[in-house]
């Protein structure tokens, strides 16, 4: 089960240039290790073999074996596809930059949020898994801007001769419809045909997993082939792509069977041409979806052991520091693994015994009955064929880590997953002793709700944002409406606070704002917002408009008339004067025009000294706006913290709350975060560690570390805004 550049050099065993054991002191145990250049082999490998003279042959990665935005880099390179199976994973994909063109969206029991964001970020196919599934995709796709291409998850009742937990074609499977089903597939058909948005491409079916006999292979082509032919005649649909899933088998131990993919993908290819050349379905495109014989064997995973035990019984455990957390796949499947001591390949006698992990369970085994030498305290023992199925799968049971994952070609060695920390262990968890209470000045909330709205998803408030905040320290915020080029304002803010119900969060604290006033069509239509609720405004965004100009705008053009006669109003008004998004000569241009008006703040900015960003401000406009008892809110957004990405974090964030409060004092400056986690079309550019609401904790955390008294951290996250604007807020938390 050696790697591809796995190779034993004075008896121990290197992975490329480097000693397993030195990658194992220098990243900690638990760590996976994956043999990159393995990776590569396979994927040329399917690419060399799976090929039709007839059809195109595009093959998919299924990422749930592994997922990293590394992988995401290499599958790109190589023109593979993806398959995703949730948010999260379309989540990571589209943020490593991956054509989202080439990703399968599957899984059964989609959520609406899911099959939306899949709509908003264009995937490539989704695979639909049911006749209700294909009606609320239906009705999802009518606001879309192009059309959604779909595949049917089909059941063909294939044994494949696998574990019974994966295998997924039986006809009690809970994966896709039965192809003996036919009334469900002309429901189907149906909606296909009355669809404006919803195109049927063809078909899917995966028979399982670690099959290493193509007969399953072929009898599976068999099925499908009669199926797509009698699904054609009876509908008319023509049937473009036929997506044959994966399943090939990697060796484990040493007696397991080798497959040839060499062999068994052209003979499939050739199966499926066979079987379609007396019937033209309008067959295009023919797809397989590897993911564990793509990534398994290719990875390790490597381990300190600690002190041995023999049992009166005569049992001999080795012990780790990981166990099933790390690997829960011995205790789900009873998989088998092939185990050696990475720095004494040879080392004495070789006796039977069992490596056990530190979970208080009796099933946490990662090998049983395995052939090992004298182990010693601290010796490296390595686990092979773990790159599939063990990292996606791990867990913090028992308050354990997870441990970092690392891919090595050669003489490069590149850490492409973190290990955790135990401060990520708690994240999501709410400590009574956390009565800090966080403003945040800059939130996209109505804009979020709005669009949601536009996708039919009208329930989105309570199902997302709620539960986040609640477990959050955030407990008042300016929600405001981002207003595009081309939007209609007035109807936009309607809809987006009538999906707003407070009622099981009575504590919350909410002034509506406006992020930009481009479709302002007249300036007198702020009185409309206003009468709406709303205290708060920026007169652009990044652009130029008719009432100022913002940062991508000529830089020697200001404030205009129309912007004087809105600020006007707006001050007769009483509302928040946002001077975020302005130039530098319109945020100067407003100070001067507003003089003394005492309702001004700098809602989400950091400090240009310390990161020259366009958005940033500069000493002399944070003196300026302090001069006039302005506020500012320093912002998450990780390219205003930092350009270099290292630098991304809590650390340097409160670097720039450092200098705020140098150059303004620490009565003028608060939060003002803008969190992207919950905009479908935005990767979530906010700093890595604190990418949510929920995460507000690290920057409290970090201000104590740094000696920030108790009374000083009250005032910048609450008072300093509240105190001065709580008579503005439309919903007051009791």
């Amino acid at each position: 089960m050696k790697t591809k550049l796995m190779s034993i050099i004075n008896n121990e065993i290197y992975i490329g240039k480097y000693k397993a054991s030195d990658l194992a002191n220098i990243y900690k145990t638990p760590l996976y290790v994956y043999d990159e250049q393995g990776i590569i082999d396979k994927i040329e490998t399917f690419k060399k073999y799976f090929v039709s003279k007839k059809y195109e042959c595009f093959t998919v990665y299924a990422s749930k074996a592994f997922l990293a935005p590394r992988m995401c880099d290499i599958l790109k390179e190589y023109n593979m596809g993806i398959d995703a199976v949730s948010s999260g994973d379309l989540y990571m994909i589209n943020k490593s930059h991956f054509p989202m063109e080439n990703v399968v969206l599957h899984g059964n029991n989609k959520s609406n949020e899911e099959l939306g964001m899949a709509i908003d970020l264009g995937v490539g196919y989704v695979v639909v898994d049911s006749l209700d599934e294909l009606i609320r995709l239906d009705k999802l796709a009518k606001t879309a801007k192009n059309p959604v291409k779909t595949l049917i998850r089909v059941n063909p009742g294939i044994e494949a001769h696998t574990h019974a937990y994966i295998e997924t074609s039986l006809l009690n499977s809970k994966f896709g419809e039965s192809i003996y089903d036919k009334e469900v597939f002309l429901k189907m058909a149906e909606i296909y045909k009355n669809s404006s948005k919803v195109v049927f491409e063809g078909f899917h079916s995966h028979i399982g997993s670690q099959i290493n006999q193509v007969d399953s292979f072929l009898a599976q082509g068999k099925a499908m082939g009669k199926f797509v032919i009698d699904f054609y005649k009876k509908t008319g649909l023509k049937v473009k792509t036929l997506n044959m899933g994966g399943g090939f088998a990697i060796k484990y131990l040493d007696d397991d069977k080798e497959i040839s993919l060499k062999d068994m993908l052209p003979k499939m290819v050739k199966n499926l041409e066979d079987i379609f050349s007396q019937e033209d379905v309008g067959l295009e495109k023919l797809m397989i979806e590897p993911g564990r014989s793509l990534v398994g064997d290719s990875g390790v995973t490597l381990y300190k052991a600690g002190s041995g035990k023999t049992t009166y019984g005569g049992k001999k455990y080795v012990f780790i520091d990981g166990g099933m957390a790390d690997n829960i796949r011995p205790a789900l499947y009873q998989a088998k693994y092939s185990v050696d001591i990475a720095n004494r390949v040879e080392s004495g006698k070789r006796e039977l015994k069992d490596v056990v992990g530190k979970c208080c369970e009796s099933g946490d085994i990662i090998a049983s009955d395995v052939m090992l030498g004298e182990v010693k305290e601290n010796d490296t023992i390595l686990v092979y064929s773990t790159g599939a199925y063990c990292y996606s799968m791990s867990m913090n049971y028992n308050g354990l880590i997870r441990g970092a994952v690392v891919f090595v070609n050669d003489d490069k060695c590149n850490v492409v997953i973190r290990r955790q920390t135990v401060m990520d262990l708690v994240n999501t968890a709410v400590f009574k002793e956390e009565k800090v209470k966080v403003f945040d000045t800059h939130s996209d909330m109505l804009y979020d709700l709005y669009t949601r709205y536009l996708k039919g998803n009208k329930n989105r408030f309570k199902e997302f944002h709620v539960p986040q905040l609640k477990n959050s320290l955030v407990r008042g915020a300016i929600w405001t409406m981002y207003s595009p080029s081309d939007f209609n304002l007035i109807e936009a803010v309607k809809i987006a606070m009538s999906c707003i119900d407070l009622s099981d969060f009575k504590e919350f604290n909410v002034l509506f704002g406006l992020e930009g006033l481009r479709n302002l069509e007249k300036w007198e239509d702020i009185d409309i917002l206003y009468n709406l609720g709303f205290r708060h405004a920026m007169l652009t965004w990044n652009e130029e408009n008719k009432y100022a100009t913002g940062v991508a705008g000529d830089k020697e053009r200001g404030l205009q008339e129309d912007g004087k006669k809105l600020l006007k109003r707006m001050m007769e008004l009483g509302m928040i004067i946002d001077l975020a998004h302005l130039n530098e000569k319109s945020f100067y241009d407003v100070l001067e025009f507003v003089g003394d008006y005492p309702k001004l703040i700098y809602s989400h900015g950091c400090c240009k000294a310390i990161c020259d960003h366009r958005r940033n401000m500069t000493d002399e406009q944070m003196k300026a706006l302090a001069k006039v008892d302005g506020l500012f809110g320093l912002t998450l957004a990780n390219n205003f913290v930092s350009k270099n990405k290292d630098e991304q974090d809590v650390k340097h964030f409160l670097n720039h709350l450092d200098r705020a409060i140098k150059v303004m004092g620490i009565d003028h400056v608060c939060f003002g975060f803008d969190f992207m986690d919950y905009l479908a079309e935005y990767g979530n550019d906010n700093i890595e560690d604190v990418s949510n609401a929920t995460l507000v904790y690290n920057i409290i955390d970090g201000m104590r570390t740094r000696g920030y008294t108790e009374e000083e951290i009250e005032k910048i996250s609450w008072k300093n805004f509240y105190d001065k604007y709580h008579d503005l807020i439309a919903i007051k938390g009791e």
